[in-house]
């Protein structure tokens, strides 16, 4: 049965590579795997593992291109994987099976990838006391990568069960690519620039903890260490071979799992909204905030921004437990910030808007609230956990008021943007990373600067805060601030908003109806 599903994997594989559409994403695909390859390797044979910096170095980025391998399956949109699900209908041993799509695993780039990074390791390692340590690290790392693959294929598979589903899997598994491939490559750059070296220790000394740079950190590690972290690798790897069997067995003897077909009954959020003009576009923006892979795709990528920027922050020899003041900030500024077009992801539905006729304030107030209800409470749960955790005195105040004042200043700006400066956007419906054809330059320039009013109406209290770090008193006075303005940016955005959006509604419509 190997042999036979083996063909079958280098047939879909193969199938990628026909004329057509796809041949030049799969070749550049292809490409830049290759790159990635052979940058393992020759990097690796230029390790100088004597340096702490670079024995850090190839914890940090073994570990990120692990997890990017890992999803790599997912980004291809699942139609080259096989997962359980397809072999339900033969009468096959799980036991087999699970074996048999364990090695397939193994064949194509993901799989040539995680051997490559095994290797790295063994070339980096070589010649010292522990270069035997690091050939096993690394053949244990390699199968937990391949079978881990597999996992998320099988989970992916499950979880796409409508078309929007799997752009949405797709998305995500794209995103967590480009953000691992980027740490790596930064990580990098500060390792040839022979910057301060502490930060990268700590983050190595971090990862070396965890299952995912447990292994890579095997050959580094002092005796004790090394022989328990060996250890927990091998049973990692048992755990997830005796998991993958199960989970095989129990896919081939589970129903396949449909899109259920919601039950009607209510009008859902139309129920718990006021029946004003406002309270109406709230319940129709939450469903698209909900509903929409446009939305649901920028929701699953906003943590990304902190922690890339806590990373490079970390990396360039910053202090950790302050660094815990940027996460929530940098959320609540996105946040508020992506609605700066939200008019154009309506699309045609504008009309409702401008024949009903709906008064500007209560549009603008309608679409301010879906991101209210995310961030507001976003805002109150995490800034006392992250401000204990950065270790500064006093800083909840400055913490609370700034990330508020972020995200209500970005929905200010946003309401005047979306209506003064809307650009064309993807069509309902349409995959996150789909663009209109007729997109300019008028869509960077819009997204600069909203990005920018919003810093530069924060900018006094972001200020104010800077203060506290040399006189804690001045927190409190910054988090009043940036609550204050937040305010008073998001009533007069509202009101400016308003007048605008009735004023240009024509032109509104006639730009979505003409992309």
């Amino acid at each position: 049965m190997v042999d036979h599903v083996l063909r079958l994997k280098l047939a879909l594989l193969g199938s990628a590579f026909r004329p057509g559409v796809t041949l030049a994403r799969t070749l550049a695909v292809v490409v830049l795997g290759l790159a990635i390859g052979i940058a393992i390797i020759l990097l690796a044979a230029e390790a100088d593992v004597r340096l702490a910096s670079h024995r850090a170095g190839l914890v940090i980025v073994a570990s990120a291109l692990s997890v990017a391998i890992a999803v790599a399956p997912l980004s291809a949109g699942l139609g080259s994987a096989l997962e359980p699900r397809r072999f339900a209908s033969y009468p096959l041993e799980p036991r087999r099976l699970a074996v048999t799509l364990a090695a397939a695993a193994a064949v194509g780039l993901p799989g040539l990838l995680a051997a490559a990074l095994g290797i790295g390791l063994e070339l980096a390692w070589s010649g010292t006391a522990t270069a035997g340590a690091a050939i096993a690290a690394g053949v244990l790392a390699a199968a937990a990568i391949i079978l881990m693959t597999q996992y998320l294929v099988a989970i992916g598979a499950q979880l796409a069960v409508s078309p929007a589903a799997r752009r949405l899997v797709t998305a995500v598994a794209r995103t967590v690519i480009v953000v691992a491939i980027a740490a790596a490559a930064t990580t990098v750059l500060i390792v040839r620039s022979a910057a301060d070296d502490d930060a990268l220790v700590a983050i190595a000394r971090t990862l070396a903890n965890t299952p995912v740079g447990m292994l890579w950190a095997v050959p580094a590690s002092d005796t004790g260490p090394l022989f328990a972290r060996l250890l927990g690798g091998v049973i990692m790897l048992a755990v997830l071979a005796f998991g993958w069997l199960w989970v095989v067995t129990r896919l081939l003897e589970a129903p396949q799992r449909s899109r259920d077909t919601a039950s009607v009954s209510g009008l859902g959020w139309f129920d718990l909204v006021p029946a004003t003009p406002s309270g109406v576009i709230a319940a129709r923006s939450l469903l698209y905030w909900t509903r929409d892979s446009r939305y649901r795709a920028v929701i699953l990528a906003l943590p990304v921004a902190p922690i890339i920027m806590m990373l490079a922050f970390a990396i360039a020899g910053a202090p950790l437990p302050p660094l815990w003041l940027v996460p929530l900030p940098v959320l609540a500024l996105f946040l508020g910030w992506f609605s700066h077009n939200d008019v154009a992801y309506d699309h045609t539905a504008v009309w409702m808007h401008v024949a009903a006729p709906v008064p500007g304030a209560a549009d603008r107030w309608g679409r301010c609230v879906p991101p209210l209800l995310l961030g507001v409470p976003l805002v109150l749960v995490l800034a006392p956990v992250l401000a204990l955790w950065s270790g500064v005195d006093g800083v909840l105040a400055a913490l609370i008021g700034i990330s508020i004042g972020l995200l209500l200043t970005g929905l200010g700006v946003s309401s005047v943007s979306s209506v003064v400066g809307a650009y064309p956007a993807a069509r309902p419906g349409a995959g996150p990373f789909d663009q209109p054809p007729t997109l300019g330059a008028r869509a960077g320039w819009s997204q600069s600067m909203a990005l920018l009013a919003i810093l530069v109406f924060m900018a006094p209290s972001l200020v104010v805060a800077s203060w506290g770090f040399a006189e804690p008193s001045w927190f409190a006075v910054s988090g009043i601030a940036g609550a204050a303005t937040g305010f008073g940016m998001l009533l007069l955005g509202i009101v400016a908003g308003g007048r605008a959006f009735r004023r240009r509604a024509p032109e509104l419509l006639d730009l979505v109806m003409r992309t």
